[in-house]
């Protein structure tokens, strides 16, 4: 495992912090579904970037699981830590587009993931 193939998500989460971390004073209104469909993509985009590294070093299902675990667990971290941002909340319907969103990203990346054949070895 390659310790730079982690910067790519590592700087995703990063600017998913990032976002989440401007008061409500700065970001622009949002429709409620706009609100949702962008935490669905933010995460989505996390699902497949965490699969596509721990595909790395297990199976590529097994990858998708450890990527919906990391990234469901990550959506309510940030969820919570939104309480102390001014103007800004916690709210449930938020971490289950985070939710969905890493899913179905961590889902489509395994089930479109196709293993590079080794190339054959000589005998002899």
């Amino acid at each position: 495992m390659k310790v730079r193939r982690w910067l790519l998500p590592l700087l995703w989460a990063g600017v998913i912090l990032t976002g989440t971390s401007l008061p409500s004073s700065v970001i622009p209104g949002q429709a409620s579904g706009v609100d949702k469909a962008l935490h669905f993509g933010i995460y989505l985009l996390l699902g497949v970037l965490l699969t596509r590294e721990f595909a790395e070093v297990t199976t590529r299902w097994r990858a998708a699981a450890l990527a919906i675990v990391a990234a469901v667990v990550f959506g309510a971290v940030d969820e919570w830590h939104q309480q102390f941002i001014p103007g800004r909340s916690t709210e449930l319907a938020d971490w289950y587009a985070d939710s969905i969103g890493a899913a179905i990203g961590a889902l489509m990346f395994a089930a479109l993931r196709r293993r590079v054949a080794s190339p054959p070895t000589a005998i002899g």
